[in-house]
């Protein structure tokens, strides 16, 4: 990616998945193929990300992309994207407000400060996000979600989600420095002028025995009169080992308006999450 990214005709902006859509085709096919398990499962333990349930206290888990996660005791997770940590100093936590009546309520609430991250990518050439003619002044992130969790049935659950995120700092940043490429300029977007306020909606469920599915959409809402508007179409399928490791993969589809036009993109997404293991795993 060159360091000029603004002067780069569209036609080069974007970064194509050529066979993208055969991902989206498969997942369906693989998801219809299986019927869910009759029993309530155990898939809030194997797969509780995005969701109002925490994990339990004294455990832990973390993934290459998924936040880490620490059960702090049974009302309380604790969370931190620890890989960008060095770089992007960040915390965040997750309170239990409600687990009661097969319905359960949760808050996020994080903070990080992007400063150092955003002048790391200030440089020409491969690798260089953002032109070096670019500073950033100290900024901190606050984000604040509350989600509702319900079970679908025996073996699938329902999240609900709704939230805010907005940046204190003392200048805004050039709004020329913005990283224009899909699922890192919404989320960076209230960095430069307005709120983000986002909203999303997810399916979890059970294919067959240690293989769950979920699917999701979430929009993102940014305070001001133009680039303001994205919305996201995930699906992914998790396989769970005896122990604690999970692989999960699938698709990511996101429309938006960017500073260079609306524009459509698939990509593929892919994780691998570890950690200590649940009571009753084997």
């Amino acid at each position: 990616m060159k360091a000029d990214y603004h002067k780069l005709p569209k036609s080069e902006r974007v970064i194509p998945v050529r066979g993208s859509w055969i991902i989206l085709v498969i997942f369906f096919l693989l998801v219809s193929s299986f019927r869910a398990n009759s029993q309530k499962n155990n898939l809030p333990d194997k797969w509780a990300d995005n969701t109002a349930f925490l994990i339990p206290a004294g455990k832990w888990e973390s993934g290459i992309f998924q936040s880490f996660r620490f059960g702090l005791n049974e009302k309380i997770e604790l969370r931190s994207n620890a890989l960008l940590m060095p770089v992007l100093p960040n915390a965040g936590v997750k309170f239990s407000l409600r687990s009661e009546k097969g319905l359960l309520l949760a808050s996020e609430h994080s903070i990080g400060c992007p400063t150092v991250f955003l002048n790391v990518l200030s440089f020409k050439g491969t690798g260089g996000l953002i032109s070096p003619q670019y500073s950033f002044p100290f900024i901190i992130t606050l984000s604040n979600s509350l989600l509702a969790t319900t079970w679908i049935g025996s073996s699938s659950l329902l999240t609900a989600d709704a939230g805010f995120a907005l940046a204190l700092r003392g200048n805004k940043p050039d709004y020329q420095s913005s990283i224009d490429i899909p699922f890192i300029y919404q989320r960076m977007a209230h960095y430069y002028e307005g709120v983000s306020v986002k909203a999303g909606i997810s399916f979890k469920g059970t294919i067959v025995k240690n293989l769950y599915f979920e699917e999701g959409t979430r929009v993102f809402l940014i305070t001001r009169n133009s680039d303001n508007i994205f919305i996201e179409n995930s699906g992914a399928v998790l396989w769970s080992s005896k122990g604690s490791l999970r692989i999960k993969g699938g698709y990511l589809l996101s429309w938006g308006k960017y500073p260079f036009g609306n524009h459509l993109q698939l990509w593929p997404a892919f994780d691998l999450i570890f950690g200590s293991r649940h009571k009753g795993e084997n």
